[in-house]
C-alpha cells in the first residue's frame, strides 16, 4: 500500500513539475517561438492545446508586435471546437483591441460567420439569424470592396429567405385556422420586407386569398392581377 501511495505521489509530483515546466517555457521562450509552437498545434487540430499556449502567449506577451496573431488563433481555435459563442467573442475583442491590424477585416467577417453557424432551424427563434444579418452588413459596410463581399451578400440572402419562409409559413398557417386578417398581416411583412426572396409572389396570391376570405373584392383583385403579372414576368424569363 505504502509503495502505490509513493508511486502515486511521485507521477503527481512529475506531473505538475511538467505543467509548470510548459507555463515556464511559454514565459521565457520569447513571444515567436512560444507562438510557433502553439500555431503549429492549431495546424496539426490540437486546438484545445493550442488554445492552452494561446492564452499563456497573452497573458505573457500582451504588448509584442504580431500578438494580434495569437487573438486571431484563439478566435479561430474557438470556431474549429464549435464554441462559436466564445469566437465571436474573440473575434470582436480583436476588432476592438487591434483596429490596425492586417487581421481585422477577417475579424469582422468571421464574427458574422459565428452566428450565421447559431443560427437555428427557421421554426426556432431567429434572434442569431438576424444577429448574424446585421454583423455581415456591418462588415460589408466597412469593407465594401473587401476579399468576403460575394460570401456575406450569399449568406445574407439564404438567411433572409429562412427569415421569409418562418414569416410565411406563419401565414399559410392561420389560413389554415380560418383566421384571414392575421394571415394577411404576416403575408404583408414578406411584401414589404422580403421582396427579394423567394417567398414573395407566393406571399402575394395568398394575401389576395387572405382578403377573397375577408370579402375584400377590390383588394383581393388587385393582389390576384399583381399575383398574375408577376407569374407571368417569371415565365419570360425562365
Amino acid at each position: 500500500m505504502k509503495k502505490n501511495l509513493l508511486f502515486v505521489s511521485v507521477i503527481s509530483t512529475v506531473l505538475i513539475f511538467i505543467s509548470c515546466t510548459k507555463e515556464l517555457e511559454i514565459d521565457k521562450i520569447g513571444f515567436e517561438k512560444s507562438f510557433q509552437i502553439a500555431k503549429k498545434k492549431f495546424n496539426d487540430e490540437k486546438f484545445l492545446d493550442a488554445l492552452n499556449d494561446l492564452n499563456s502567449i497573452i497573458l505573457n506577451y500582451g504588448g509584442e508586435n504580431g500578438i494580434d496573431s495569437a487573438q486571431y488563433l484563439i478566435a479561430r481555435s474557438h470556431y474549429m471546437l464549435k464554441e462559436y459563442y466564445s469566437a465571436s467573442y474573440e473575434f470582436e475583442k480583436l476588432a476592438d483591441n487591434f483596429p490596425e491590424s492586417p487581421l481585422i477585416e477577417d475579424a469582422y467577417f468571421n464574427t458574422a460567420e459565428c452566428y450565421r453557424e447559431l443560427s437555428p432551424e427557421y421554426v426556432l427563434d431567429q434572434k442569431e439569424t438576424l444577429t448574424a444579418i446585421s454583423k455581415y452588413q456591418i462588415y460589408l459596410d466597412l469593407f465594401p470592396k473587401g476579399k468576403y463581399f460575394s460570401s456575406s451578400n450569399n449568406s445574407i440572402k439564404d438567411l433572409r429567405e429562412k427569415l421569409a419562409r418562418k414569416t410565411f409559413d406563419s401565414g399559410v398557417l392561420y389560413l389554415k385556422l380560418d383566421q384571414p386578417r392575421a394571415a394577411k398581416v404576416y403575408f404583408n411583412e414578406i411584401i414589404d420586407n422580403y421582396y427579394d426572396t423567394s417567398f414573395y409572389i407566393q406571399a402575394v396570391e395568398k394575401i389576395s386569398q387572405a382578403y377573397s376570405e375577408m370579402k375584400d373584392e377590390y383588394n383581393y383583385r388587385l393582389y390576384l392581377s399583381k399575383y398574375q403579372e408577376l407569374k407571368s414576368k417569371q415565365g419570360d424569363e425562365e
